[in-house]
């Protein structure tokens, strides 16, 4: 007695091979409708995996990733730049593809199944279906891509560059009809934010220190400083006059404690010619003592312009071996101020007060009713131990004093305030360094003495 053919899902396993079974036969149909839906599921699954590879791989990629990337990589580093720079178009390629597949493939398949064995199996398919959807095309690769994301874009850059290039009309025409509903897209944070972020990241998983962490956050500003915000105003800069000889020269910054003194032409500071060193000052002084003058040891100065930048200056400082600048208005001519590698240094690590930067606070009263100050000594501290009829103020007497004369204080500055004389000193960086004050017997109600 012959065996009817085997019908249902437990029919594939009876069946014989595909090549015994004739054509239009119901075995053969039985079995091309198996081969259509497991090739279906088979094609659903493996494209839709390896567009959530990507997916991920690619929206996780960080920029110091991209630049290991470009390393290892260059070809599909540099792809990987571009696609990140225009992530909507790789993301919307994607998405087409990924969903293309999930809904071509559940119809390929669920049809399949229903022509040949019925609608009665249609839940227990489409329940495994979802489940292995979600498993094999979405969690595991989403975190294999993440895990392994400059593996996986250094072998699919490439594709899916040319996948973009092949949808692009179907992008331009999604984003056209998307156009009325979408807002406009905001702000994308900076390079110099994500680096403060790792920065930030880095300090607090303690691989950094908190200055170093204040180092890299400062290092992208000094593309944004210009030489008109660091610099040090013409009015504060000590020059020396090309008319003077070593020996005045030594003399006129006997009041001042830098190292280096821009040296302009017959007291122009418009016209500066370059910079002396005060070792060189002191030696020449030693060997040849007032018979040099300072354009026998002038040393050639760079000259910057307002806008150029912090990083520009650092680099000419690094390249060129010196250590100042001189800020010059390219238009007319006149000298603006002074940049020193200090000033730039400074921008990174913040103030760095060497033993003369920090206004004194000396106070001595070597005779009757006549002190020597520092210039870091309070106001209300002077007012109190010299009884004189002064200001009772928390501020400095250097900043008083700047405020009083209405203008950056010099060396031989007198200001007559009341019952009080002050007799400018010494100055460092445009500020009082250090004065002299005596006791008048007659008040005066303020006023400043040439």
């Amino acid at each position: 007695m012959e065996t009817p053919p085997a019908t249902g899902p437990a029919a594939v396993f009876l069946i014989r091979p595909f090549n015994q079974c004739p054509a239009g036969t119901k075995e053969r149909q039985t079995l091309e409708a198996w081969f259509i839906f497991f090739g279906s599921i088979a094609a659903a699954m493996i494209l839709s995996n390896l567009c959530s590879l990507m997916e991920a791989a690619i929206l996780s990629l960080t920029p110091s990733q991209l630049a290991e990337l470009r390393q290892k990589s260059p070809q599909a580093g540099k792809i990987c730049q571009a696609l990140k720079k225009d992530i909507d178009k790789p993301i919307a390629v994607i998405l087409i593809i990924n969903t293309a597949a999930h809904t071509i493939g559940a119809a390929v398949a669920g049809g399949s199944l229903d022509k040949t064995f019925g609608s009665q199996y249609m839940w227990v398919f489409s329940l495994v279906f979802t489940l292995l959807m979600v498993q094999y095309t979405e969690i595991l690769p989403k975190t294999l891509g993440v895990r392994f994301n400059r593996k996986v874009m250094q072998y699919a850059a490439r594709p899916l560059q040319v996948a973009v290039v092949l949808f692009l009309p179907l992008i331009k025409l999604t984003h056209l009809i998307n156009r009325p509903f979408e807002r406009r897209r905001p702000e994308q944070p900076s390079t110099a934010d994500e680096i403060s972020a790792l920065a930030a990241l880095a300090r607090s998983s303690q691989v950094i220190s908190t200055r170093q962490e204040r180092i890299i956050k400062a290092v992208p500003r000094l593309s944004e400083r210009t030489a008109r915000v660091v610099m040090l105003p013409a009015e504060n800069i000590s020059f020396l006059s090309s008319d003077q000889s070593v020996t005045d020269a030594i003399n006129s910054v006997g009041n001042d404690f830098h190292t280096r003194y821009p040296v302009c032409e017959h007291g122009n500071r418009n016209k500066v010619l370059g910079y002396v060193n005060f070792k060189e000052l002191v030696a020449t002084f030693r060997a040849h003592p007032g018979a040099v003058s300072l354009t026998d040891i002038l040393r050639p100065i760079a000259v910057a312009e307002p806008d150029d930048t912090a990083s520009e200056l650092l680099e000419r400082f690094a390249s060129q071996h010196c250590h100042m600048t001189i800020v010059r208005d390219p238009d007319s001519g006149q000298t603006l101020g002074l940049v020193t590698l200090e000033d730039i240094v400074e921008e990174l690590l913040g103030d760095l007060d060497d033993e003369f930067d920090p206004l004194p606070r000396t106070f001595y009263s070597p005779s009757e009713f006549f002190w020597v100050v520092g210039g870091g000594v309070p106001m209300t501290l002077l007012a109190r131990d010299t009884h004189l009829n002064l200001p009772r103020r928390a501020e400095p007497v250097s900043v008083w004093l700047a405020r009083m004369l209405k203008r950056p204080p010099k060396v031989g500055d007198v200001l007559r305030h009341r019952n009080a004389e002050f007799y400018v000193r010494k100055i460092r960086r445009g500020q009082v360094w250090e004065f002299n004050l005596k006791r008048l017997k007659e008040e005066n109600p303020g006023e400043q003495v040439p």
